[in-house]
């Protein structure tokens, strides 16, 4: 069976890093330290907008596009915006609550276990809907659009966002994704976008990947260029 284009792939490898990363940055945090406490609450912060960004495109682009052909689509998706803010808010409130009681032997016994229990269910929550993109939205959107259709419609979600948003994404996206699959990536956007970007991108992927592995990547790229 021929594999379809997944237009969720590349955010939801971004989400996937982003969520593991978080999970074990709050984890080692130690609370009675002020710097790494703004860290995490920092990537927290990050990982909290990327979800939110991916609900807003979901909304805005992917349901719109199956609505013109399947309106029943809407009952199930066009609220999750919306329901995203609940478990998000509970986050950040239980954040807001350590920044107001911080220093206090209080805010350090007690924000470990509030703030991870939080970041739990909002990652479940997450995962969940990531979930739920791939069962229910894939299906539709390859009954009706080709490949290309939906790399065309990647492309103008992707045109949305910021050059420092795009960036961010791809390189949590490069963490959990093989070798041979970021050469692969690599290759897909060399073309599409203007030299200087594409640069900075690399830059970016070499900077945060081990040595060892942007050499495989690099390798892979150079193979893949003479193939073709």
């Amino acid at each position: 069976m021929m594999r379809r284009f997944n237009i969720f792939q590349t955010s939801h490898s971004a989400l996937r890093s982003l969520l593991l990363d978080t999970s074990l940055q709050i984890q080692f945090t130690d609370f009675s330290c002020a710097q790494q406490v703004q860290g995490t609450f920092d990537q927290v912060m990050e990982l909290v907008l990327a979800c939110q960004r991916q609900a807003e495109e979901e909304c805005r682009y992917i349901v719109p596009a199956i609505l013109v052909f399947n309106k029943e689509v809407n009952a199930g998706f066009a609220s999750v915006e919306e329901g995203f803010r609940s478990p998000a808010m509970r986050l950040l409130r239980r954040m807001d609550l350590f920044e107001k009681e911080a220093g206090s032997r209080r805010a350090i016994r007690f924000a470990p276990g509030l703030l991870m229990n939080g970041f739990r269910r909002f990652a479940e929550y997450v995962i969940a809907g990531m979930q739920a993109q791939e069962d229910q939205l894939n299906p539709l959107l390859w009954a009706y659009y080709s490949d290309d259709a939906l790399r065309r419609l990647q492309l103008q979600v992707e045109g949305r966002q910021t050059m420092s948003e795009w960036l961010s994404s791809s390189e949590w996206m490069m963490k959990d994704m093989s070798d041979e699959e970021i050469a692969k990536w690599l290759l897909s956007v060399r073309g599409t976008l203007p030299v200087p970007v594409y640069e900075l991108l690399v830059e970016r992927i070499s900077a945060k990947i081990p040595l060892l592995r942007w050499s495989n990547v690099q390798n892979g790229l150079q193979n893949k260029l003479m193939v073709a």
